[in-house]
C-alpha cells in the first residue's frame, strides 16, 4: 500500500489539480461501476449478510448512492469557483482583490464499514473525487465478497493512480492509518476510532471520523402514533437496525405508551406478515447475532420487560426480528453500547425536559429525532440538544438531503462528507491575495514613518 500511495502522490504533484471535466468523468465512473456491478453486488451481500432484502439494497446501496453522485456532477461548476471575498483596509477601491480558492489535498484514504459496504465507500468518494483528490479505500473484511466486487470493479474502472482498494483485516487497517495520507476518512465505531486517530497524529494527517452512537428518538406532543411508529420501525428494521444512524432509543410520553407500543406491533405484522421474510435483514454474522441475544439475556437479567415484535426468529441464518425492551435503566448494557442492531429500549416521560436532560448527560449522538406537531417543542429539543444532525416527524432522512452535510459532533465524530460542505472538507481552502498597483497607502506602513503613520495606525483598527 506504500507503493500505491507514492504512485498516487507522483501522478498529482505530475498532472496537478484536475479540470471540472476529468472529476466529472472520475463520478461517472463511479456511477458506471454500480450500475454495472449491480448483480453482483446484490449476491455478493446476500452471501455477506446470509439474507439481505433486493429491494432494501436497491434503496440504500445502489439507487440513493448514484443519485447523490448525479447531484454533485450537476453542481460542481458551481463548487470548484473560486470566492471573492472583500479586502481589509479599504484596499478593493484601490484594486486589491481577495479569493478563497478550493483545491485538492492530494490522496485521501477512507476506511469504510460493514453495514453498508457500498454506499459508504462511495458516498465518500463523490465528495473526494468532487475536490479533485486520488483516494484509497480500506474496505470492512466482515464483508469480504462485496469488498471484492468493489475492488474488481475499481481495477477495471480507474487506474491505481486514481483509486485503489486494499483489503485485508484489522492489521491491514492499522497499518493503513498509519500511512502519510493527505487525509483520512474513518467510518466505524467509537473504539476502533481512538486507534485510528492515535496512528493518524503521528504523522499529523488530517481526519474525519464519522461514529455513530445512541441517537435517541422523542415522541412529543401532538405526535401522529402510527406515523411515528411507522417511519422509526422503517428505520430500525432497514438492514436490521445496524446503521449508525438508527434509532437507538425511544422516549414516549406515560400517557400514550400503551397506544404507541400497540401501533408498533401493528406497524410490524404490517412490514413483515410472513416470519423471516425476504424483506428481512440477517446480522451480518455469529458474533453479532450473539450481541444481540447477551443485550437481551442481561436486560432481562436486570429488570427489563421484552417483547418481540416477530414470530420464529432463526437463528441458523442470523436472523433476529425486533424486540421492544421497557423498563430499562444505565446499568443495562444495552443502554451502555450503541446497539447497532434490531432492540428498541423504550423509556417514559412526563415533561419534555426530562428527555432533553437525558440525552445531554450522555455522549453526543450522530443523529436525533423528534416527532411532534408543537412548534414550541420542536424547537426546545433542537435548541438544547447537541446532535450531529436532526429529523423532525421522521428519522435518518437528513442523511439523504444533496445539499445538507451529514457528519457527527463531539464523541460522534467531527468533520463530514456529502454535498458542498462535503466537497470543501475534502478540499484545501487557499487564501489568495492580488495586491493594489497603488503603493500610496503601503507607502506610510513602511519607514520612515512621519505623522501620516499616526493617523494611518488609528484608522487600521476601525478598518475591515
Amino acid at each position: 500500500m506504500e507503493k500505491v500511495l507514492e504512485i498516487q502522490k507522483k501522478a498529482f504533484l505530475k498532472e496537478g489539480p484536475p479540470s471540472l471535466e476529468v472529476r466529472k468523468d472520475l463520478l461517472k465512473r463511479c456511477v458506471a461501476l454500480i450500475e454495472t456491478h449491480e448483480e453482483k453486488i446484490i449476491k455478493a451481500l446476500n452471501h455477506d449478510f446470509q439474507n439481505r432484502s433486493k429491494e432494501e439494497i436497491k434503496i440504500s446501496e445502489i439507487d440513493q448512492t448514484i443519485r447523490n453522485i448525479l447531484f454533485t456532477i450537476r453542481k460542481l461548476n458551481k463548487w470548484i469557483q473560486p470566492q471573492r471575498r472583500l479586502s481589509s483596509l479599504g484596499t478593493d477601491i484601490l484594486g486589491a482583490k481577495s479569493f478563497l480558492k478550493p483545491t485538492p489535498l492530494g490522496t485521501v484514504g477512507v476506511i469504510s464499514p460493514w453495514n453498508f459496504p457500498v454506499g459508504l465507500v462511495f458516498y465518500p468518494l463523490t465528495s473526494i473525487f468532487a475536490a479533485g483528490n486520488r483516494a484509497m479505500v480500506k474496505p470492512s473484511e466482515i464483508t469480504s465478497a462485496t469488498s471484492s466486487v468493489i475492488k474488481e470493479g475499481v481495477e477495471k474502472y480507474f487506474d491505481v493512480s486514481e483509486l485503489a482498494v486494499i483489503t485485508g483485516g484489522p492489521s491491514v487497517g492499522e497499518k493503513f492509518s498509519s500511512l502519510k495520507l493527505d487525509h483520512l476518512l474513518f467510518i466505524g465505531s467509537n473504539n476502533v476510532a481512538k486507534k485510528v486517530a492515535y496512528q493518524t497524529a503521528k504523522n499529523l494527517v488530517p481526519t474525519t471520523l464519522e461514529l455513530g452512537g445512541k441517537s435517541p428518538t422523542i415522541i412529543g406532543l401532538n405526535a401522529n402514533m402510527k406515523i411515528a411508529a411507522e417511519r422509526i420501525l422503517f428505520s430500525k428494521t432497514l438492514n436490521a437496525g445496524q446503521i449508525c444512524l438508527s434509532p437507538d432509543y425511544i422516549f414516549v410520553r406515560k400517557d400514550d405508551k400503551e397506544k404507541f407500543i400497540a401501533k408498533l406491533q401493528d406497524t410490524y405484522y404490517k412490514f413483515f406478515p410472513i416470519p423471516n421474510s425476504a424483506d428481512q435483514t440477517s446480522m451480518v454474522n455469529k458474533h453479532h447475532l450473539k450481541r444481540m441475544k447477551m443485550y437481551i439475556l442481561d436486560a432481562t437479567k436486570k429488570g427489563a420487560n421484552v417483547k418481540s415484535l416477530g414470530r420464529n426468529d432463526d437463528h441458523n441464518k442470523n436472523m433476529f426480528s425486533t424486540k421492544l425492551v421497557t423498563n430499562v435503566n444505565d446499568n443495562m448494557e444495552v443502554m451502555k453500547n450503541e446497539i447497532f442492531g434490531p432492540i428498541l429500549p423504550i423509556m417514559f416521560y412526563e415533561n419534555i425536559s426530562e428527555a432533553v436532560d437525558y440525552i445531554n448527560k450522555r455522549d453526543n449522538p450522530l443523529g436525533l429525532y423528534y416527532f411532534g406537531n408543537n412548534k414550541s417543542e420542536q424547537n426546545f429539543v433542537i435548541n438544547n440538544t447537541r446532535s450531529g444532525g436532526v429529523t423532525i416527524n421522521d428519522t435518518m432522512f437528513h442523511i439523504l438531503q444533496s445539499r445538507l452535510p451529514f457528519g457527527g459532533v463531539g464523541q460522534s465524530g467531527h468533520g463530514c462528507f456529502h454535498g458542498y460542505e462535503g466537497f470543501l472538507n475534502f478540499s484545501h481552502l487557499k487564501s489568495i491575495y492580488y495586491q493594489t498597483r497603488i503603493d500610496f497607502i503601503l507607502s506610510i506602513i513602511r519607514p520612515p514613518r512621519g505623522k501620516a503613520f499616526s493617523i494611518l495606525s488609528k484608522m487600521m483598527k476601525k478598518l475591515g
